[in-house]
Order: C-alpha cells, then sequence, then structure tokens
C-alpha cells in the first residue's frame, strides 16, 4: 500500500514559489487501476512523480507499505524507484539512437540481467505487445503508438508492483489510444497501476478509482469497482532499499552499455575524439617541455655567468691575479688533451648583435687565430674593424641566401649599453660550422686581436664599477645615468680630467679646476686607480668644445679623460682564458696538470646549473600544474558541452532507477573508450614519424626526449583527467532530481 498524508510540493523559480500539490492524502492499494484525471496545470503528473520518487516532497509523509519516506535522500528514492517502480511517460523517454531491443533490454541490465537471458526475455515482452517486427528498427523510426508500446515493453521489462504512466495516450490517435489502454489493461492483473489522463473515457471500464484533481489539491476520489482479488501486497523491507543491494548491474553490461554509447551517436563520437586529440597533444606538449628541460639541464645545465657552457670548456685564471700571455699560450699548447685555446675568453660571454632589416644574429667573438677552415663566402678579416660571420648550416636564420648578403656590409655593434661603447664592424666572410658538439648560445664572430682588444676595453668598462671621487666624496657611475660616466676624449691632456661645472659646488671656494680627483675601475680581474688633475670644468654651452663630444643630453654629466688615461683604466690583458678538452674521460687528468702550472680552474661541466639543485624546478612544476588543471576544465567544458546530448539518456537511466555508481561507470567507459583510441591514434602518428614514414617537426620536436615510461606517465595522466571529467559530469547530473535534471539537461 502506498499512502500520502498532506503530501505537498512547491516549486521555487527566481525567488517565486509555486505549489505543485498540497495537503494530498491517499491510499493506493495492489489491484487498483487509479486514474487521476484533472484539467491541465491541476497536479496530476507532480502527483505522479512524488508517488514514482522522480521528485521529492516538502511537506507531509508519503509511506509505502508502513514505511516513512520524507527521510530519503535522491538515492534513495532511485532505489525504491528501480526495484519497485515502472515509469511510463507522454513523452516515451526512450533511448532515440538505439533498437527497440535495446530499450527494452536497457531495463533489464540495469535490473541484473546479463545478455543471454535479456535476450529471451525481451522477445517474449515485445511479442505481447506486438512489436516483434520492429526489434531491430530504431526507436527514433517509429510512430508514437508504436513508441508508447516500446515504453510499455520497458516497464513490463522491470516486472515491478507499481506502474505508472503519464498521460501515456495523449498524443496517440484514438485507435492506438484504446490498444495501449488495453494493454495496461492486461498487465494490470496484480499490480497497482496509477495513469494520469485528460480523457478519463479512455480508462473508464478499466478504473477501478478515479481521482479528480484541481490547483494542486484532490476534490474527488470516487472507488468505481473493487480492485482485481489476488493481487500480491506490496511488502517492502528497509533491506530492500539498501544502495549495495539495489546495484545489481554488472560490469559485463556497464562496459557493454559505455562502449554502445562511444559509438551509437556520430557527430558526439567524432567530436569528443577532436577534444581527446587536443588534451592528449596539449598535455603532451606540456609534459614533454618539462621533461626537455630537466633533460636538457641534467645532460647540459646551465650557468648565467657563461653563454658558453660547454661540458668541454674549462675556464683558467692565473693564481697571481696576473693577465695572459703569449707564454702562457705556449705552455697550454704543450698539455696533450687541449684541444683549442680562447686567450680572448671574456668576449665568449659577451654577446653581439648584428641587424639588417628582417635578419637579426647574435654572436659572440674570437681572434681570428681560433678560426680553422675556409670562409664559405668572402675572405678573412684583415684590417682592424673586418670580421668574419660564422654559424650553423641548420639554422634558418643564418641561411646561406641571407648571409651572401651581408658581405661588404658595415654595421654598428654596441659592447656595452649606448652610444659611447658603439663600434662598427665590416663583413667580409661568411662561415658555417659543422661541428655543434659543444653548445653555445649564439653564433661566432671572428675579429683581428686589434679589433679583440678595442672589444675587450668595451667589455672591462660595461663590467666595471667606475667611482669619481672629488675632494673626498666618491660619485659612483650608475648604468643608464651620464652623470660621472667616464669617457675617453681627444680634447684632454694625459694626467688631466674635464668635470661638469657642478662638481666646482665640491669645493669651498666653489672652484675644482687645479684640483686634483681620483678615478678608479673595479671588476672580478682587476682594480686600477689615476690620480688626475682638474684642467677645466664644462657648461651645457661649452661641452662641445671642451669635450669633442655634440649631445649634451646625452653625456651632459660625463667626466671626460684623455685616450691614453682611458686605456690605462680599461685596456688591458686578458685576465681570464679557456681551454678545450678533447676526452671528457680525461678531464680531471687535464685539470691536475693545469693546477700545478699555477692556474686556477673552472670546468663548466662542474659550475652549470642543473635540476637537482637549481629554483627552476620549484617554480617551473607549480606552472605546469596550473597549466594542466587549466587544460583539464576548458577539455570538461567542452566535452560538458558535448555530453549535453546524453543528459537525457543518463536522466532515463536514473528514472529506470540506475545507480548512481553504475552511471558514472558507464560514463567513464565511454570517456575513457574515446580517451584510448585518441592516444592510439596519437602513438601510431609518433610511430610513422620516428620511422620517417611522415615528417611532421612539431611531433619530431615533442618526442624527441620522450621514453616508454614517459608515454606510461602521459597515459595515466590522460585516464586520469577523463576520471575527473566523468566524476564532475555525473555529479552535475545528481544535483537535483531525476525528472528535474531530465527537463533540464534532456
Amino acid at each position: 500500500m502506498i499512502e500520502l498524508r498532506n503530501v505537498s510540493k512547491f516549486y521555487h523559480n527566481k525567488g517565486i514559489i509555486a505549489s505543485g500539490i498540497t495537503r494530498v492524502n491517499l491510499e493506493l492499494k495492489p489491484g487498483e487501476f487509479v486514474v487521476v484525471t484533472g484539467e491541465s496545470g491541476s497536479g496530476k503528473t507532480t502527483l505522479l512523480n512524488v508517488i514514482s520518487g522522480l521528485d521529492q516532497y516538502e511537506e507531509g509523509e508519503m509511506l509505502i507499505d508502513g514505511n516513512e519516506t520524507s527521510h530519503y535522500m535522491a538515492d534513495d528514492f532511485e532505489v525504491y524507484r528501480k526495484k519497485y517502480i515502472s515509469n511510463i511517460f507522454q513523452d516515451f523517454s526512450l533511448v532515440n539512437s538505439y533498437t527497440v531491443s535495446q530499450n527494452v533490454e536497457l531495463a533489464l541490465q540495469i535490473n541484473g540481467c546479463e545478455k543471454e537471458e535479456a535476450e529471451t526475455r525481451v522477445k517474449d515482452i515485445l511479442q505481447k505487445v506486438g512489436l516483434s517486427d520492429y526489434a531491430k528498427t530504431k526507436v527514433s523510426k517509429l510512430s508514437g503508438g508504436q513508441m508508447q508500446k516500446v515504453a510499455i515493453a520497458r516497464a513490463l521489462a522491470k516486472d515491478t508492483e507499481i506502474i505508472v504512466a503519464d498521460e501515456p495516450t495523449g498524443n496517440l490517435d484514438s485507435k492506438s489510444a484504446n490498444e495501449i489502454a488495453s494493454i495496461l489493461s492486461a498487465i494490470s492483473k496484480d499490480k497497482l497501476v496509477i495513469v494520469v489522463t485528460h480523457n478519463f473515457d479512455q480508462f473508464q471500464k478499466y478504473a477501478t478509482r478515479c481521482i479528480r484533481m484541481h490547483d494542486g489539491k484532490v476534490v474527488e476520489n470516487l472507488e468505481i469497482k473493487p480492485a482485481e482479488e489476488g493481487a500480491n501486497p506490496i511488502s517492502i523491507a528497509p533491506e530492500d532499499l539498501s544502495r549495495e543491494q539495489s546495484d545489481q548491474m554488472s560490469a559485463k553490461s556497464i562496459f557493454r552499455l559505455g562502449f554502445r554509447n562511444t559509438f551509437n551517436i556520430g557527430y558526439k563520437f567524432v567530436l569528443l575524439l577532436i577534444v581527446f586529440l587536443f588534451l592528449v597533444f596539449a598535455v603532451t606538449s606540456q609534459y614533454t617541455s618539462f621533461m626537455n628541460q630537466r633533460a636538457e639541464n641534467s645532460s647540459l645545465g646551465y650557468n648565467n655567468s657563461f653563454n658558453n657552457y660547454s661540458e668541454d670548456r674549462i675556464v683558467l685564471k692565473k693564481k697571481d691575479g696576473s693577465s695572459f700571455n703569449d707564454n702562457d699560450k705556449l705552455a697550454l699548447n704543450t698539455i696533450h688533451n687541449i684541444r683549442s685555446i680562447a686567450m680572448n675568453d671574456i668576449l665568449l660571454d659577451t654577446s653581439l648583435y648584428i641587424e639588417d632589416g628582417n635578419f637579426t644574429y647574435e654572436a659572440f667573438p674570437h681572434s681570428i687565430d681560433e678560426f680553422t677552415g675556409k670562409p664559405y663566402y668572402g675572405r678573412l678579416p684583415e684590417a682592424g674593424n673586418e670580421v668574419l660571420l660564422m654559424g650553423t648550416e641548420d639554422d634558418y636564420n643564418f641561411s646561406k641566401a641571407k648571409t651572401k648578403r651581408l658581405l661588404d656590409k658595415e654595421f654598428t655593434i654596441y659592447v656595452g649599453e649606448d652610444e659611447a661603447s658603439a663600434l662598427t664592424i665590416k663583413v667580409v666572410g661568411i662561415a658555417f660550422d659543422k661541428d655543434t658538439e659543444h653548445y653555445q648560445a649564439a653564433g661566432s664572430v671572428y675579429v683581428t686581436n686589434e679589433f679583440c682588444q678595442e672589444m675587450l676595453a668595451g667589455t672591462y668598462y660595461y663590467y666595471s664599477t667606475i667611482t669619481t671621487t672629488i675632494n673626498g666624496k666618491a660619485q659612483e657611475y650608475i648604468t643608464g645615468n651620464p652623470y660621472y660616466k667616464v669617457l675617453p676624449s681627444s680634447k684632454v691632456k694625459k694626467g688631466r680630467i674635464l668635470l661638469p661645472k657642478e662638481a666646482n659646488n665640491f669645493y669651498e671656494k666653489k672652484k675644482a679646476k687645479g684640483q686634483k680627483v681620483t678615478v678608479s675601475a673595479e671588476n672580478m680581474y682587476y682594480t686600477e686607480t689615476l690620480t688626475l688633475k682638474v684642467s677645466d670644468v664644462y657648461s651645457q654651452k661649452s661641452f662641445s668644445y671642451k669635450s669633442n663630444y655634440r649631445s649634451f643630453d646625452k653625456y651632459g654629466g660625463a667626466v671626460f679623460i684623455s685616450e691614453k688615461d682611458y686605456d690605462r683604466l680599461f685596456a688591458k690583458g686578458n685576465y681570464q682564458c679557456s681551454v678545450y678538452v678533447s676526452d671528457l674521460t680525461k678531464l680531471d687528468a687535464t685539470l691536475e696538470t693545469l693546477k700545478t702550472m699555477g692556474y686556477i680552474t673552472l670546468p663548466l661541466k662542474d659550475a652549470k646549473v642543473t635540476e637537482d639543485n637549481d629554483l627552476v624546478s620549484i617554480i617551473q612544476m607549480p606552472l605546469i600544474i596550473l597549466i594542466m588543471i587549466g587544460l583539464f576544465f576548458i577539455s570538461y567544458f567542452v566535452i560538458r558541452l558535448i555530453l549535453r546530448s546524453r543528459a537525457g539518456y543518463f536522466s532515463i537511466l536514473r528514472m529506470l532507477g540506475l545507480a548512481r555508481k553504475s552511471i558514472v561507470r558507464i560514463l567513464q567507459v565511454e570517456l575513457l573508450t574515446v580517451m584510448n583510441i585518441a592516444f592510439a591514434i596519437f602513438l601510431i602518428v609518433v610511430i610513422l614519424v620516428k620511422c620517417h614514414v611522415i615528417d611532421f617537426e612539431y611531433i619530431t620536436t615533442l618526442i624527441h626526449y620522450m621514453h616508454v615510461y614517459d608515454y606510461v606517465i602521459l597515459y595515466v595522466i590522460l585516464g586520469v583527467m577523463s576520471w575527473l571529467i566523468s566524476r564532475i559530469f555525473a555529479h552535475r547530473l545528481f544535483r537535483k532530481t531525476a525528472i528535474v535534471t531530465y527537463k533540464e539537461e534532456g
């Protein structure tokens, strides 16, 4: 028996509360054929949804065989609906992409029936409702009457004690309507059948009771004839509503349904496959970029102080701090394992930029003495500012077509940061380096030894702390500010210095001329200090005449010394030298030899920063995780839009009583199947690229550092993402009652 005691159902919409049914009192018994009538909006369907557990009531109490249900949650009602309720809907609520037999079989599978048994039972049920000839026909191709028969067949397949039908003949012609009424009557002999209809006449001869509703209330409850005798009483024990007991769908059925759903709607499968292919390649791109960085750091490392940090490079300094000379070069050449020597070592880490329209090239200077081979275009440098450019053949920006037009052109390069550090070079040769075994961040520019010294002076200037001390007060030059920048001038004699007129303020008599000041340059290699006599001071008007510089805006505030004094500060020798070894396995022995010769050694192989001892991983890992999370949510929202076409399907499963856990698993099978197909396509592309069947540079770069275990990790990441997406989507489906979700999402 089902008993309703003052049951009310309310609807909330944008702050407005409307009543679906109000204080309804009913007792419904097995064997009854109950017909509920009333005008539209009278609450008939709401009453039916509450009785069948599709919707939850807010007030009163509904008892099933004496058991209260006011404490039931949505999951509890789904268990109740699965075991004891069969619904027949006005809109049929069938799966249109399924065949007739698949729709009926669905109800059996939900109740734990295996495929072989289900096929036999489906044949018998379809014969009862006259649909045997349409077993393999898709539901979408049936007439309204035939669809309603499928809905009844599905209800029969559930074989429950209660059958509820909402306007089962509302959209049918009179002949089909009479057939449906007759079928419902035939299956109601030992069940409780509740039919909502506008047309009582169609069911009058079958009805045992007529309930008429108006404005959400029962206004008439008329018993027409006694209930069918011999009907089995409904007996529902609390343990029957156990969710664990109710979830009987087998793993085979879950897999079968999930796999079927993957392909039964073509456009949905294609869209999902595109999304998962995007996800596979995007996740792979992020994962491999992280792995590539780790691989490069572990094999090459890096060092912020050196742009050329080849493993075979050893940086040398002399223990006494003096500069290197020709004797040192001769001594280093006697060491067997040394392949080459770079006397102008500091320049190896000072990049120069050469620009010409769309051509931009970064290069590191070397002495022409270090060049071996022949120029591809042009000749070797001879005059002071002539240079030869060298890059790798596979560098797009250094192609033969682009570089040939650079011959005999002059360019301005900056050793420092402003025009005062500008030097003019002339390109007379182009060469291509085929030896890329050692790492260098850019190309090379080979210059004469004379020009090396000029650039070296600019480099020392750039890396020095320059201080002018006037009357005991130190004025340090700050990069980017012209004040107390030290510049050479042909107008200033040796031992003299030209100051801005503001220097007068450092003295009590406001006169700097004739006073002594010191200028010092300090860097990691040396400290040089000059004591100079102030020859004069300049104003804006006398600036150009006294300094021989034109732009007061750029250089006003600088101090000017003679060219010879400038060379005393910055035109120094090489305080650092680099050697390259031929055999890394003999590196330790070579280092010992160098140390015994009086050199301080720094092998860049040991000086590089790797992933194990750098903050890069601390920053990079959270960034990768954030990107992965972003990809996850982008994919989820796109997949959710695609799966909207499946929301109605899953809502139907809910209305048939399938538990949340099984629905989640079906969805997981569906998404994981698409993910596996996308991953398989990705692997096929990878194999074809590795076998050189197709030439896809993006994939080649992507998989360069990938190993077998990386593909396993990638697969796990994608699997977890798919699993989470299915969980979140399923949670969204279960946020509201089954009928509300069906109406909103379906």
